[in-house]
């Protein structure tokens, strides 16, 4: 880490400048400036400046130490002690050491950064990884309380042996529809796709399961802010609405159209509606009713916060609506 800071605010050519000077004015104060300690003196100059700055610094330390002690044999005196090309020698293997010195300090540093960049990948898996499973836990919990409430509500039901059958076959269903809703909902390729084509998808196979193929299906709901909770309970309630409005709206025909739509207003409420082209509700039924559909809608409008609207819509047909408040 001090390694790479240094080199971030270029340390690493004042380390490659005061090396050199060093290695330098020790070369100067040897007798013999062209013995071993010489060339010792500058190849430590340039090991220690490709540590602490990188090859660009000690290239450049090692071409001016190749030229330091070329001029040094070209100097007088020297030509006639060792005449050329005897300096090639020496010269080439300091060079060539420093040269190796900078190519193995350069790719055990590249080294080292990917086995930092592999390790920060790994920690940012781990941490993923952690969180999927936090996510999970809270997913499978609010999948345990919802079956929890639909069982209450079922076993609401129970007056007598004959309604305990009728129930226990209603609680199946509905739990096989839980079921499905959540394949659907963490489903990758609908995950990319969106909430709206889990819904369209859940929507399509409750009717079909009816016998309602040919009933049109017309789904729009954008990106909203929706938590993977509050979508399980979205998709719980679309799935109420479907089943009701197979056996009210479609009671006795094969074809017409259910419509969903997830919208926002000016003020920030989400309105989430399934509306179908029956003979509507003829007036807004009770709040009192007492019918398990009824129950499971309303349940699913307050796990969301929100409040259940139910009404015939202005273009014909009953229209069942949770409104949800702003998004946090």
């Amino acid at each position: 880490m001090l390694v790479a800071t240094m080199r971030a605010y270029g340390a690493g050519w004042v380390v490659g400048a005061v090396s050199f000077a060093a290695a330098w004015a020790a070369s100067h104060g040897l007798a013999d400036p062209a013995g071993g300690l010489t060339f010792v003196a500058f190849l430590l100059a340039v090991l220690a400046t490709s540590l602490a700055g990188g090859w660009a610094p000690a290239t450049a330390v090692a071409v001016a130490s190749v030229l330091v002690v070329l001029a040094w044999f070209l100097a007088p005196g020297q030509v006639e002690r060792l005449p050329w090309p005897l300096p090639i020698v020496p010269i080439g293997l300091l060079a060539a050491v420093a040269g190796a010195q900078i190519s193995l300090v350069h790719g055990l540093t590249r080294a080292v950064a990917r086995l930092e960049w592999k390790r920060a990948q790994i920690e940012a898996l781990r941490e993923s990884e952690h969180l999927m499973f936090r996510e999970l836990q809270h997913r499978i919990a609010n999948g345990i309380q919802l079956v929890s409430s639909l069982l209450s509500l079922e076993a609401d039901r129970v007056d007598s042996a004959e309604d305990a059958a009728a129930v226990l076959e209603d609680a199946v269903t509905r739990l096989s529809m839980i079921a499905t809703i959540h394949r659907r909902l963490n489903d990758p390729a609908l995950g990319k796709a969106g909430l709206e084509a889990a819904l369209r998808v859940l929507a399509r196979e409750i009717l079909d399961a009816g016998g309602r193929e040919g009933v049109d299906l017309h789904v729009v709901a954008p990106r909203l802010a929706t938590t993977p909770a509050d979508a399980t309970s979205l998709a719980m309630f679309i799935a109420e609405a479907v089943t009701n409005a197979l056996k009210h709206a479609f009671a006795d025909r094969e074809e017409g159209l259910v419509e969903i739509t997830f919208t926002e207003t000016p003020d920030g409420e989400r309105r989430l509606t399934v509306r179908d082209d029956g003979p509507g509700f003829g007036a807004a039924p009770p709040e009192g009713g007492d019918s398990l559909g009824l129950l499971v809608m309303r349940s699913m409008a307050h796990r969301l916060d929100g409040r259940l609207e139910m009404a015939d819509d202005p273009r014909g047909g009953a229209a069942v609506t949770i409104v949800l408040p702003p998004a946090g």
